[in-house]
């Protein structure tokens, strides 16, 4: 169902010519520096690289921060479905965070996107936009380092997306809902 999707995502969007750069059409945030010395069994989540994987959350080793702490990370916090990003390692994993996941912070090194306001863009469709083998391969040329890819937050504020009209990304949100 997965490639179904990716391929009705081609279909759709392959010859769309207007484009934004992330940058401009979202807030692109950047995660914290969390001290793992005041790690706590039960807290706030934090969302580290491991957790994002190529268009899916996991965490079978949950680390958490103390929930008295959130006053000072609180522009690290993340809400329900925030599309992240990795950005080192495994450069250009994408995924939205769920529900289940929350409370939950920012690390560093992973991405946050949050679409501006009064941007003709859907949620659902920047997902499908960024889920992509021609994305993660951008990603992955972009990126420096030997031992391990590092990709600049910047790099990713000048990708240039394809922005088709809102009817058509909504008809594409519809048939995901289908095969979802």
């Amino acid at each position: 169902l997965n490639q179904l999707v990716k391929s009705r995502f081609v279909e759709m969007f392959g010859d769309v010519h207007d484009s934004v750069a992330i940058g401009q059409a979202c807030v692109v945030m950047n995660g914290y520096a969390f001290k793992s010395a005041q790690y706590v069994s039960d807290g706030i989540r934090v969302i580290r690289i491991t957790n994002v994987q190529q268009g899916y959350m996991e965490d079978p080793n949950p680390e958490f921060y103390p929930r008295e702490k959130e006053g000072e990370i609180q522009k690290y916090m993340l809400q329900e479905n925030d599309l992240l990003i990795s950005l080192t390692g495994n450069v250009g994993r994408v995924a939205l965070l769920p529900k289940e996941f929350l409370p939950a912070g920012l690390n560093q090194r992973v991405g946050c996107l949050r679409i501006r306001s009064g941007i003709n863009l859907l949620k659902s469709y920047l997902y499908w936009a960024l889920n992509n083998q021609t994305f993660e391969c951008a990603c992955i040329e972009s990126s420096r380092g030997v031992a391990q890819k590092n990709m600049s937050s910047e790099w990713l504020k000048q990708y240039l997306i394809p922005i088709p009209p809102l009817a058509l990304q909504r008809e594409f949100a519809a048939f995901v809902e289908k095969v979802d």
